[in-house]
């Protein structure tokens, strides 16, 4: 299966390509008055807006000083950016090479990814920002 590897906070995360559309560089985002703090704001993409979403704010990690990435994420006709500090690749990941997490009190974790020089989250936030 695809996934993008991901950065943020000098930690390795992965997402599956499936639920990205796209990934654009970060663009002007409006603040949007009285929006939860997790909701970054809005931007316009292509005469579409989309509600971004700061995935370090979702998952209550310290926020990104330098957010370089937006994914746009899908979930039948809906979208959403999602914001990232940087992404690294698209690899191939094997089922195999996933570690399960069952454990977790985290339900947007949903397993680890071990690679010669690090370890990756596997991410998955769609029911977290399509609710």
């Amino acid at each position: 299966m695809q996934m993008i590897l991901f950065k943020m906070n000098e930690q390795s995360y992965l997402i599956s390509a499936d639920t990205v559309e796209e990934i654009i560089d970060t663009i002007h985002i409006t603040k949007v008055p009285l929006a939860p703090s997790w909701v970054e704001g809005l931007i316009n993409l292509r005469g579409t807006i989309l509600t971004v979403v700061n995935l370090a704010e979702l998952i209550e990690l310290d926020k990104p000083t330098d957010p370089r990435n937006i994914f746009i994420m899908k979930n039948g006709e809906e979208k959403k950016g999602l914001l990232i500090e940087e992404v690294v690749e698209v690899i191939d990941v094997q089922p195999a090479d996933l570690q399960l997490k069952e454990d977790s009190e985290f339900d947007y974790y949903s397993g680890i990814v071990s690679f010669s020089d690090k370890v990756a989250n596997v991410i998955d936030v769609n029911h977290l920002i399509f609710e």
